[in-house]
């Protein structure tokens, strides 16, 4: 299995930022897209969404729930064959020194992944299926992953949120998710203590009581509450959520859905330079 590095911008250091995708450098974009789409789409999106919410520390057990068994850019019930997709919003930031990004900024598929520490789906989806896409995806340049730490589980995801940023400011951002997560199972509540994480941020090579610090930083609060408010706008009800491209795709899904999926956009990608 493909070791999980703890960041992968190399090599981006000296390009230009690419703007924004559809709005100006700087500008917080808004998307109701809940109101545009076609509402059989956004009823049968809003169902499985719904379906992944996992109760507490649940195990997820050895069966797929209902949303990881959706395939890939299947229709919801009633939509019409020949019916445009709806267009989603496009949220990726492509920011080239991004320490909770992993691959290159001008990939020609970027996944936007919405997880929560404390959801089962996103340890599972982290433990097995992201190293994968490292190995066949990013490490080719092929594929951009951009995390968006949410707080759907209560104070825990919160603390592990800013946790995670703390971990970036020091470059382990990947790393620290991976710990979190490591047998795909979450980390249990008390690991989220104080002293549990300097713990942990120390056993990963990072400075402890530098971290904690960071932790409590106006820096780390501001890019949660970003991430947050992204969610909302976005009608994000639980975890693990991706948008692939423009495409949503619900749960932790088998790793043949997501190299399904990429590899579509790859193809759309390819053909659109001929």
């Amino acid at each position: 299995m493909q070791q999980i590095p703890e960041n992968n911008n190399a090599g981006t250091e000296n390009r230009k930022p690419a703007p924004e995708r559809g709005g100006k450098p700087g500008t917080r974009r808004k998307f109701p897209w809940l109101w545009v789409a076609p509402i059989p789409v956004a009823l049968a999106i809003g169902l499985l969404i719904g379906a992944q919410l996992p109760v507490g520390d649940r195990d997820p057990g050895p069966a797929a729930p209902a949303a990881a068994t959706q395939n890939p850019g299947s229709q919801a019930p009633g939509q019409n064959a020949n019916a445009p997709a709806p267009a989603f919003p496009d949220v990726a930031r492509l920011e080239v020194q991004d320490p909770t990004a992993l691959g290159d900024v001008n990939a020609p598929v970027v996944m936007v992944a919405f997880t929560d520490f404390q959801c089962p789906y996103c340890a599972k989806w982290t433990e097995s299926t992201l190293p994968e896409l490292i190995g066949t995806y990013i490490d080719q340049g092929k594929l951009r992953i951009e995390w968006r730490d949410l707080d759907l589980f209560g104070d825990a995801s919160l603390t592990a949120a800013h946790a995670a940023q703390a971990a970036a400011m020091q470059g382990s951002y990947v790393a620290f998710h991976a710990r979190m997560a490591e047998g795909g199972t979450i980390a249990p509540k008390s690991a989220y203590s104080a002293t549990s994480l300097k713990a942990t941020a120390e056993d990963l090579g990072l400075d402890g009581e530098q971290f904690l610090v960071d932790m409590d930083s106006k820096q780390a609060k501001d890019a949660v509450k970003r991430n947050l408010d992204e969610a909302q706008e976005l009608a994000v009800m639980s975890t693990p959520v991706f948008l692939i491209n423009q495409m949503p795709f619900v749960g932790a899904q088998p790793l043949e859905n997501f190299v399904a999926a990429i590899d579509a956009e790859l193809q759309q990608a390819e053909a659109g330079r001929q």
